[in-house]
């Protein structure tokens, strides 16, 4: 078995149970979702790994020795990264994200970059299919919302692929992430 379907299996029964905000999707579609991104744009294994690893630390059970010991240092490197202190603020843990994304490695970049855009899918596709009501889903109001997910854009913007993924590939997702994040947040709703 290989690093990433061992990090697959992993990710399966830590997010075991887990549900995706306001839907009966299993959560692990999400970490999956963030794995065929990273994987569409070229990424090299840890980043892939760190990518179906990114909410184990934050949502479940797993502890940094598990993934360091199973996965590696640089794995677990970017999955701390990744996580937020729950015990902060929605605002708090946000505008923290945004902060160290300033100065973080790329490779972080990379895995955050693949989870905005995979959670945005997702809400561009429930807003589509059940408009305003989608926001009630969220701790905060639409207009915070929409300033997290727009605030990501010029730092994704200046990602350095570094030859951890494909720069075309990744630019390719890019474009896609801004669409969407024009197209669900401009909307009146």
């Amino acid at each position: 078995m290989n690093r990433i379907q061992e990090a697959i299996i992993f990710a399966t029964l830590k997010h075991e149970g887990q549900k995706r905000k306001g839907t009966d999707i299993p959560y692990i579609v999400h970490p999956m979702e963030v794995m065929q991104i990273l994987t569409a744009m070229g990424c090299l294994d840890d980043v892939v790994i760190a990518g179906i690893l990114h909410d184990t630390l934050e949502d479940t059970d797993a502890t940094p020795v598990e993934i360091g010991v199973q996965f590696g240092s640089k794995v677990l490197e970017i999955v701390q990264t990744e996580s937020e202190d729950k015990s902060k603020t929605w605002k708090e843990r946000k505008q923290h994200t945004l902060d160290h994304l300033q100065t973080a490695s790329a490779e972080t970049k990379i895995v955050c970059f693949a989870d905005k855009l995979s959670n945005i899918r997702s809400i561009k596709r429930d807003f589509d299919a059940i408009g305003a009501e989608l926001w009630k889903r969220f701790n905060a109001p639409k207009g915070n919302l929409a300033w997290y997910y727009t605030s990501f854009i010029p730092i994704f913007e200046k990602i350095p692929a570094n030859g951890l993924c494909d720069l075309n590939k990744a630019r390719f997702f890019f474009e896609e992430y801004k669409d969407l994040a024009e197209s669900v947040f401009s909307t009146a709703d």
